[in-house]
């Protein structure tokens, strides 16, 4: 017997909790990958979770919102074992007002955070909504690789054209610019066209999340950029100058570039230069950090033996 109010019994109850909890994290350790899977309501997140764990896991419905909490389930496919979270349909601000449904939001937007890929889904009929490119925001922002999965591609006239397939690829990275990296993907949940086809997808985003790349390389492709086009200059003449770059983190990759003033370098260059790592090293799928950090000039009478 317990009492939340007077706390009586909660030092038994959490005792007998710890083996439980204890094991499960032992659980996670072993996950290849946490995989969130999001979109806006009714959208196929809980077919697609259906379908990827072979049975039934999720409540499937075409009342929107039918999904209220967050579904953990883990899977295995070939030898590797993935934790997926169907989470709730998120809508917009002004239509979340019930109390229940902003906790049902909130549960879902941790997950995306906690996640280290996620499945953004968009609806083949509809084509991508204000919310789809705000749930991009919140992938980018989280730093989780993505792979936008447009479901209901079994409804679509001549699904199999390839001229059809790379006009899909163009109006997604133009009209989802905060996830313009991400990989892509047409499935049906419903029929399992290219279903199968969802691992790899996760598995490929997932490999360049966690990717490192040498020095050497990193500094070919940036100064390769530099003598593509020049870093800008401020109002007085100041010039940018890059010196040298390396990577400093990964999931999702970051590069600390050091210059001479990084107020020098506006978000065009800055854009500039992630396209052409992008373009040189791939990084498909996953976010990319650039760094400018500001490199200590050495001057005379500084007490430094090398510098006088």
């Amino acid at each position: 017997p317990v009492s939340g109010i007077h706390g009586a019994g909660l030092a038994e109850l959490l005792e007998a909790l710890m083996p439980h909890l204890e094991m499960e994290e032992e659980e996670l350790v072993r996950v290849h990958a946490r995989v969130a899977i999001i979109g806006r309501p009714n959208v196929g997140k809980s077919s697609l979770l259906n379908r990827l764990c072979g049975q039934e896991r999720a409540i499937v419905s075409d009342v929107a919102g039918t999904t209220r909490d967050s579904i953990d389930s883990t899977v295995e496919w070939e030898g590797k074992r993935y934790a997926l979270v169907d989470t709730a349909g998120v809508r917009r601000k002004s239509r979340v007002a019930q109390n229940e449904e902003k906790l049902m939001v909130n549960r879902a937007i941790k997950a995306i955070r906690r996640a280290q890929v996620v499945l953004l889904l968009v609806d083949a009929l509809e084509g991508v909504t204000d919310q789809d490119m705000q749930l991009g925001e919140l992938v980018r922002d989280a730093g989780a690789a993505c792979v936008v999965v447009v479901n209901k591609w079994d409804l679509v006239d001549d699904e199999r054209s390839d001229k059809l397939y790379r006009q899909s690829r163009e109006y997604l990275a133009a009209n989802l610019p905060t996830v313009a990296w991400a990989s892509t993907l047409f499935i049906s949940a419903k029929t399992g066209f290219n279903a199968n086809r969802v691992y790899g997808a996760i598995d490929g985003v997932l490999q360049e999340h966690e990717r490192r790349v040498p020095t050497a390389l990193l500094n070919e492709v940036l100064q390769e950029a530099v003598q593509w086009q020049k870093p800008p200059s401020d109002r007085t003449g100041k010039q940018g100058k890059i010196f040298y770059c390396t990577q400093v983190g990964r999931r999702p990759p970051a590069i600390a570039i050091f210059v001479n003033d990084p107020t020098l370098f506006a978000q065009a260059y800055k854009r500039y230069l992630e396209g052409r790592f992008r373009d040189a090293l791939g990084f498909k799928g996953t976010p990319l950090r650039l760094i400018f950090r500001g490199k200590a000039v050495r001057t005379k009478g500084s007490g430094v033996p090398w510098a006088d």
